[in-house]
Parts: structure tokens; sequence; C-alpha cells
């Protein structure tokens, strides 16, 4: 009789099981709230999902080719940022020599200046007041000043 009654539950859960995608189980429960709508035919069914298929598929084209660009600007920003610390490692150590001769330098002038007084101080400055004057000059040279504006109010010269 126990075999019985298992084979009966057996049966009966397996057709439950079968029936189970047949009955909208939410409308069970919960009560109808409307019309439900009916499944479409198998050839509806299956150009629904080619064309699901194919979108997915344009949709996986686009998100890689966006995954292959994000990866390529990632790449570009890090070997920027690799060559950016090189770039700031090697103005350290530039900055960190310069800093060391200029401590130096001024200690020397501070010495230069306690010793000598007043005319090493004045020879001191006219050196430096020669040195800018040189440079000037020297700028000026590399690089002429464009005369536009005075050759705009001069009259054109006639060479005929």
């Amino acid at each position: 009789l126990a075999q019985v009654c298992f084979l009966s539950c057996s049966v009966s859960s397996v057709f439950m099981m079968s029936n189970r995608y047949q009955i909208d189980q939410r409308a069970a429960l919960f009560g109808a709230r409307g019309p439900r709508p009916r499944p479409a035919p198998d050839a509806d069914r299956s150009s629904t999902s080619c064309a699901l298929e194919q979108q997915n598929d344009e949709q996986l084209d686009d998100l890689e080719s966006r995954i292959h660009t994000l990866r390529q600007i990632s790449e570009d920003i890090n070997s920027e940022v690799s060559d950016s610390n090189k770039l700031l490692g090697g103005m350290d150590s530039q900055f960190d020599k310069a800093r060391g001769m200029l401590k130096g330098t001024m200690g020397r002038l501070n010495v230069m200046v306690q010793q000598g007084g007043p005319k090493r101080l004045c020879h001191l400055v006219a050196v430096v007041v020669v040195v800018f004057l040189l440079m000037w000059l020297l700028s000026r040279q590399l690089h002429p000043v464009d005369m536009t504006l005075s050759d705009a109010t001069t009259e054109p010269s006639s060479d005929t």
C-alpha cells in the first residue's frame, strides 16, 4: 500500500510539473490582473528569436569595439603616465643639483661680501649689470624685433 501511494504521488507530481508552464502561476497566487498575453505561434516565435539573436550579436560587436577602444585609451594613459613620471624624476634630480650649486654660490657670495667690504660689492654689482646687458644684446641679435608698425607709417618708396 505504501508503494502504491508513493507511485500515485510521483505520477501526480510529474503531471503537475508538465502542467506548470501551461498555468499562469502568478495569476494563480495573486489573482489575475487582466488578460494574459497569448504566446506567439512557432513561426513568429522563431523569427522573433532570430531577430533578438541578431540584435544581441550586433550589440556584442559594438560592446567589443568599445572595450577595444577603452583598452587602447587605458594603454595610452599608462604610457603617458610612465613617461611623465620619468620626466618628473629627471627634473627632480636636476633641481636638486641646481639647488646645491645655488647654495654653494650664495655661500661664496656671502663670504666675499663679508671679507671684501663695499669695494667688492660695487665690483659684483658691475659684473652683474654687464652680464645682464650682454645677455640682452645677444637676445636682440638672435631674435630681432619686427618693425611692422614703423614700416606701416612710412611711405612706400618708388624704385622705378
